[in-house]
C-alpha cells in the first residue's frame, strides 16, 4: 500500500504543478493585456458563448467568486466595455453584453489567446486533447466526491 500512496503523492504533485502552471500562463496573458484575471475571463466567456450570459452564470461556469466577478463587471460597465440588460424571467438576473468598445478590446486581447489555444491543440492533436479532457473530467468528478466526504 505504501508504494501506491507514494505513487499517488508524486502524481498529485505533478498534476497540481501543471494546473498551477496553466493558471500562471493565463494570468500572465491577462496581465499582458492590461486586464485582471476576472476581466479577462469575463471577456473570454462572452466571446466564446453562444448564448446570453448573466453574471451568476459566468461566475459559476468559470469558477470566479461572485463578488470578484461583480466588481470586474461593474468596472468594465463604468469604462463602457460592457452593458447590463434585464433578463427575460423574474429571477434570470441581468444579461452581460459587450459594447462595441468591449468587443474591440476582446478582439485585441482574448482573440489572440483563443487563436494560440487552438493552434496548441492542433499541434498536440485533437484526439489527444479530447482524451485528456475526458480523463481530467473523470478526475474532477472523483475529486469532488472525495472532497464532499471530508466536508461532511
Amino acid at each position: 500500500m505504501e508504494e501506491k500512496e507514494s505513487q499517488a503523492r508524486a502524481l498529485l504533485d505533478k498534476t497540481n504543478r501543471q494546473f498551477n502552471e496553466c493558471n500562471a500562463l493565463y494570468h500572465a496573458a491577462a496581465q499582458r493585456c492590461g486586464l485582471s484575471d476576472a476581466a479577462f475571463w469575463t471577456l473570454y466567456a462572452l466571446v466564446t458563448s453562444c448564448e446570453p450570459l448573466t453574471q451568476n452564470r459566468i461566475a459559476a461556469d468559470w469558477g470566479i467568486p461572485k463578488q470578484t466577478l461583480n466588481s470586474a463587471v461593474a468596472a468594465m460597465v463604468k469604462k463602457g466595455l460592457l452593458a447590463l440588460c434585464p433578463g427575460k424571467g423574474p429571477h434570470s438576473g441581468k444579461i452581460v453584453t459587450l459594447t462595441d468598445e468591449g468587443r474591440a478590446l476582446a478582439e485585441r486581447t482574448v482573440g489572440p489567446v483563443i487563436a494560440a489555444e487552438q493552434q496548441a491543440m492542433t499541434r498536440q492533436g485533437l484526439a489527444e486533447v479530447e482524451q485528456n479532457c475526458r480523463l481530467t473530467q473523470r478526475y474532477l468528478e472523483c475529486l469532488r466526491q472525495e472532497f464532499e466526504k471530508i466536508a461532511r
